[in-house]
């Protein structure tokens, strides 16, 4: 075990040296983006932020984004998306302010709230169009910010060997495991293994890898719905990192107006995943 650990360290420290990585936002196809967005705002408080014809809504404290756009011939009600497939967790000191907003706004529950066997409360609750929301209570909060408002915690990921995909995302992504979680202290089954939090090396957001079964429906959806995108200093050396690791390349372009290379690949596991590189002017 301990031999275990000094290589894991060894692998997110190099790595995150070695590649320079950010969390940056999780794209979700919708009827309405600005609908979307300024529910999202009026309801949870969340900035609103346009980039050119670019809809996105961030935290408090910025720290990541969830980009709305509409595609009509695209799926865009998550209704039938397992919460254990797929979810974004926020983080916040008074769950109950947030639930009953999220319920006064035409949101519903998942499940009944809950408390996990460390004490941290947990409600799980979709918004209209059937996007799945965790609000979390940390006795113990991983990250810090501003009380009173939400913050951007993890996006859980439903992975088939979740600890291989764990060291994937550190070795060929850079991508560091800040902490991990007993799945013992979880009132539901949810993991056999320790689950894993992949981040960014600059805490900026993670992923929580669960492994409850088949449930992997997200992955059968295209970039025309849903990814997750990554700002990254060099995307082609990453890219071709990740591709001899087992990824797959779906497209290479370059947006003229700003610069910026825009490389969309899936991981081994499936996961749609987009490589942003802003080109210095």
């Amino acid at each position: 075990m301990k031999k275990y650990l000094f290589i894991l360290f060894i692998l997110t420290t190099t790595s995150a040296i070695a590649q320079d990585i950010k969390f940056k936002y999780l794209a979700l196809n919708v009827p309405d983006k600005m609908e979307a967005a300024q529910w999202w705002h009026n309801t949870l408080n969340f900035n609103i932020i346009k980039e050119a014809n670019e809809v996105y809504v961030s935290d408090a404290g910025n720290n990541f984004r969830i980009k709305f756009f509409s595609d009509p011939l695209q799926k865009n009600n998550y209704s039938d998306v397992s919460f254990d497939a797929c979810h974004i967790a926020l983080e916040s000191d008074n769950l109950s302010y947030w639930e009953q907003k999220i319920l006064k706004a035409g949101g519903k529950y998942n499940t009944p709230p809950r408390h996990n066997l460390i004490g941290d409360a947990v409600v799980d609750m979709r918004d209209p169009h059937g996007i799945m929301i965790q609000l979390i209570y940390r006795v113990h909060p991983y990250y810090t910010h501003k009380s009173g408002t939400l913050r951007f915690e993890h996006l859980a990921l439903n992975m088939t060997q979740q600890k291989d995909a764990a060291l994937w995302y550190v070795e060929f992504m850079g991508l560091t495991i800040p902490w991990s979680k007993d799945p013992a202290d979880s009132t539901r089954a949810v993991s056999t293994y320790r689950i894993p939090y992949v981040g960014d090396p600059g805490r900026n957001m993670a992923m929580e890898f669960l492994s409850t079964g088949p449930e992997r429906d997200y992955t059968k959806l295209g970039f025309g719905v849903s990814y997750i995108a990554f700002e990254v200093k060099d995307a082609t050396t990453l890219a071709k990192k990740m591709i001899s690791g087992g990824a797959k390349q779906i497209s290479n372009t370059e947006k003229d107006a700003n610069k910026t290379l825009v490389i969309k690949i899936r991981c081994p596991w499936g996961n749609m995943l987009e490589l942003i590189e802003v080109k210095k002017q």
